[in-house]
């Protein structure tokens, strides 16, 4: 009677090829994704925090709330789920506790980075905006991380922490905003030799970058947040699938999401009325069909009924 839809680990699925991933930030987000076709999600810490408590990127919700958000949404959804856990809020021993707790709420990879504890895009995001239309986004950004020395000890623990499951730990730098793309490269190439199964170099911007980062990390690479700029993508998908980087992850949803909410908002609040909303169709789905794919498939009132044979 539950869902017993077969669960894909992210080892297979990034084993089958470039999985192209959008980030979410709850349940509802994460059914949009499903139902558009998309093989696994994104817990994105920037979309996260704005849903949960309307603040900024800039690292202000807690172990606590991601736990307990990545234990919601992984029991909801049957894809894999990345979660985005920033710096993994504090040292080592804290890597370590809060790798473990999200392996066991259903965490399928982690994203561990080299920040300090007061990352978050609204510090630098607009830098990294200038930055990529002058060209050039590679050492130019006042973007401080940690040691070297200190966030490898925190991958060992975050591997350490993970052993034995099907959780995934990613290996995230962001030391080419600030020191440029060797160094970031360096810090991958450490942690694959820790045993870090994914590496992600945050900032790749070209093709030849890309190109740079594949000769010295033949290992599963993540091209994170691929956009376009002036219609022009950083990088075509193909092009590198073929170098590696087998997780590529984009937002979308937020913005569709807003724009959906605006645009039946406004139309109901004009007319005074639910006509609207109530007789649109999504992609020409009947409404039984919408209703269908919008409901968690689990049984929960035929079980109830069951519950109360006595």
């Amino acid at each position: 009677m539950f869902d017993k839809r077969p669960r894909t680990t992210f080892r297979a699925l990034m084993s089958a090829g470039q999985v192209f991933t959008p980030c979410v930030w709850d349940c509802y987000s994460a059914k949009a994704a499903e139902m558009a076709g998309f093989k696994a999600i994104l817990l994105s810490g920037a979309s996260l925090g704005f849903s949960m408590s309307g603040v900024p990127d800039m690292g202000l919700h807690n172990q606590e709330e991601l736990v307990w958000a990545t234990d919601r949404i992984s029991d909801y959804s049957p894809l894999p789920l990345i979660i985005d856990a920033d710096d993994c809020f504090g040292d080592v021993a804290q890597a370590y506790r809060t790798c473990r707790r999200l392996a066991k709420a259903g965490a399928a990879a982690i994203l561990l980075e080299d920040t300090p504890n007061e990352r978050g895009y609204a510090r630098f995001g607009r830098a990294m905006e200038a930055a990529t239309l002058a060209g050039k986004l590679d050492g130019n950004i006042d973007h401080p991380v940690v040691s070297q020395e200190l966030w490898l000890a925190k991958i060992k623990a975050a591997l350490d922490a993970c052993a034995g499951t099907d959780c995934v730990v990613i290996a995230r730098t962001e030391s080419k905003l600030e020191k440029g793309l060797d160094d970031a490269i360096e810090r991958c190439v450490r942690a694959e030799e820790l045993g870090a199964e994914m590496t992600y170099v945050h900032g790749l911007r070209t093709l030849e970058e890309c190109q740079k980062v594949a000769k010295a990390l033949p290992g599963w690479k993540m091209f994170g947040d691929v956009a376009t700029v002036n219609g022009k993508a950083f990088v075509e998908l193909e092009d590198i699938a073929a170098l590696g980087f087998n997780l590529v992850t984009m937002h979308y949803l937020e913005k569709g999401s807003m724009w959906g909410m605006m645009d039946f908002g406004r139309r109901v609040f004009a007319e005074s009325s639910t006509r609207y909303s109530d007789e649109h169709t999504m992609g020409g789905l009947t409404k039984e069909e919408q209703r269908q794919l919008l409901e968690r498939d689990i049984g929960w009132l035929a079980a109830e009924d069951e519950w109360k044979k006595i």
